[in-house]
């Protein structure tokens, strides 16, 4: 997603249109605009929004429609739904239907700049997390790095941790980093006030306690 998050607003009222589209761009969106349904549908298959904001109903194509298709399309982008007869059941069916947010016509300003900036930090949150996943994965296939909770001297210095809790004593294990890189990683934890910490140092081999 770019600095500047992108969102499509449909709704088949011009007037509409053009206030959502001068309120958005002011507020740091790059808006586009869809008069109606069918219009909207359309502008989904040229460059995908990050954000889509649509009225319910409309003529032709409603505002369920519009939600499918981004549904179908990429789940992950938000969408919300606006609605001048709103109801407890409709906006539990539009949640349930995966609606990122239901509001209500009319709305304030700063009611809906408030909701539009949540679905973009949504949405980059969920692209950052798919690109980070992406990367262990690409890592992990190369062998440039060992999964962190599956390796043994990790998993060694995790119990030698819980067997110190209850204790004051400071344990330090030096040997071959289980990250395989010259650092000191320390785990430290706590049981009814006394504190103990594992240290975990490259380069040298021995346990010293204190």
């Amino acid at each position: 997603m770019s600095q500047q998050p992108s969102i499509l607003v449909v709704d088949d009222e011009m007037g509409i249109l053009d206030v959502l589209r001068i309120l958005l761009k002011g507020e740091g969106f790059d808006v586009t605009t869809a008069q109606g349904g069918k219009a909207g549908l359309e502008a989904l298959k040229g460059n995908p929004p990050d954000i889509v904001l649509t009225d319910i109903k409309m003529p032709g194509v409603s505002g369920t429609e519009i939600l499918a298709a981004v549904r179908e399309q990429d789940p992950e982008t938000p969408v919300i739904l606006m609605t001048a007869q709103a109801s407890l059941q409709s906006a539990i069916q539009a949640v349930n239907q995966g609606a990122f947010y239901y509001i209500q016509k009319p709305f304030s300003n700063d009611d809906l700049v408030a909701i539009c900036r949540r679905a973009a930090e949504q949405r980059l949150l969920k692209a950052e997390n798919k690109q980070l996943k992406q990367e262990i994965r690409r890592r992990e296939r190369s062998g440039l790095v060992k999964p962190l909770g599956k390796s043994r001297a990790f998993l060694d210095v995790m119990k030698l941790a819980e067997q110190v809790a209850p204790t004051e004593s400071t344990v330090l294990i030096q040997g071959e980093s289980f990250l395989g890189v010259g650092r000191r990683d320390v785990v430290t934890s706590s049981c009814c006030g006394a504190k103990a910490g594992v240290g975990y140092d490259a380069g040298r081999a021995g346990v010293a306690g204190r």
